[in-house]
């Protein structure tokens, strides 16, 4: 992640990265923990000021769309209570909703394709066909 701007995976990668930090934190500390993350990243591989920007306004437009998503999620679940659903799975279908249903500049088929990666690289063994039925599910009914 040198001093170039990152692609778009990778945003997306630090995007849900912010928003699976989020289940570890009360809601008066997640901001706190966001510039910390920023900051962490700075140190590793420095995100450049328009990435930062970037990850930093994408999770300020999912933040109030979550109980919507999250509703959205557990109908589309059969069965699964959001407790239920491992946090790194629950933080890539909140990020692949919010990118399907409310990004504009992101088609549906590269959200789910996304997400799936995600799952891939992050989720448990099942994760990707579960986090692929999920999204196909909610994108149907939209």
């Amino acid at each position: 992640m040198d001093d170039e701007k990152l692609n778009r995976h990778e945003l997306r990668t630090c995007v849900f990265l912010m928003l699976y930090q989020r289940e570890f934190y009360p809601d008066d500390r997640y901001e706190e923990q966001q510039d910390i993350f920023l900051e962490e990243l700075k140190n590793e591989d420095p995100l450049s000021p328009e990435d930062q920007a970037y990850v930093k306004d994408t999770l300020a437009r999912i933040e109030p769309l979550l109980p919507e998503i999250d509703a959205r999620i557990e109908a589309a679940s059969e069965g699964w209570k959001l407790k239920r659903i491992a946090r790194a799975e629950l933080a890539i279908l909140r990020l692949g909703v919010y990118e399907a249903l409310y990004d504009d500049e992101v088609p549906v088929k590269v959200a789910i394709n996304e997400a799936i990666e995600l799952a891939k690289d992050y989720g448990r063994e099942k994760a990707p066909a579960f986090v692929n039925g999920v999204l196909d599910s909610i994108c149907n009914k939209h």
